[in-house]
């Protein structure tokens, strides 16, 4: 089962500006209220785009929207399986797709030399 489903989406500067948990099955994007991430910009249709996590998969489908979404650079014309590492773009908000299937590289403190020089650095997507 994929855990920690999210979209990252990120400042001029690389850094992140908005991380965005996917809690649920279907999971709606639009500009409407009744979307479970509001995206308020003119391209964006009301009722945009779903993602969808099933099990271990996950995929996207535009839901007929006026100016497309697109995946990796290229439109969606109905759906497409989602992949860590995809970009995803909705209207002008573009979204680096995390799964949560990569493992993370902590260290095991019971390895951990006492007498060595260590700091502690914030995981990189994509480790």
């Amino acid at each position: 089962m994929i855990r920690n489903v999210r979209l990252v989406e990120h400042d001029e500067q690389g850094q992140v500006a908005r991380e965005v948990i996917i809690g649920k099955e279907e999971f709606l994007v639009g500009r409407g209220g009744d979307c479970d991430l509001r995206l308020a910009e003119e391209a964006v249709s009301r009722h945009h785009c779903l993602i969808r996590v099933i099990g271990d998969s996950a995929d996207v489908s535009d839901l007929g929207s006026s100016n497309g979404t697109f995946l990796n650079g290229q439109r969606i014309i109905s759906q497409a399986p989602l992949h860590t590492g995809d970009v995803l773009r909705i209207g002008p908000s573009q979204f680096d797709v995390d799964l949560g299937d990569r493992p993370t590289h902590e260290p095991n403190p019971t390895r951990v030399d006492p007498a060595a020089r260590t700091w502690r650095i914030k995981n990189l997507p994509g480790l």
